[in-house]
């Protein structure tokens, strides 16, 4: 009785095998072929950085406390952004920040891949941008 429980088992296995043995996979070779962001997808932030009147909206704004901004008042009396730092070890992504921006310098990027190998190096600075991925 046992071994009939087990065969059958197996048998039932390998039918479901067989089924899906032949089907296009459902996974796609990550490193190849980059995965699917939708269009409102809330990645890595951009920021454009002469846009930043410096109002630290979002920084007030983050349940987190993981941005970090600073500026001085240049020779026309308009803030010069200083410091827009970004700890990703504590980020959310909850896009609140953004929705506080009133000038609107600040988005979510569709970019993802934020892997560091220590807790430290996932504090990122918005300003080291390359002006190719900003917005």
């Amino acid at each position: 009785m046992r071994i009939k429980q087990i065969s059958r088992g197996f048998l039932k296995g390998l039918q479901v095998t067989g089924i899906h043995l032949f089907r296009r996979p459902v996974t796609h070779p990550y490193p190849e072929q980059r995965a699917y962001t939708p269009p409102r997808f809330r990645g890595i932030h951009r920021l454009i950085v002469e846009d930043c009147v410096v109002c630290r909206a979002c920084e007030r704004v983050c349940p987190v406390n993981c941005l970090t901004i600073s500026g001085v008042r240049g020779d026309n009396r308009r803030f010069i952004l200083e410091q827009f730092d970004i700890d990703y070890s504590l980020c959310m992504f909850c896009d609140l920040c953004v929705e506080a921006c009133p000038p609107h310098c600040l988005v979510m990027g569709p970019e993802f891949e934020i892997a560091a190998e220590n807790r430290h190096s996932l504090r990122r600075s918005l300003l080291s941008q390359p002006k190719e991925e900003m917005v």
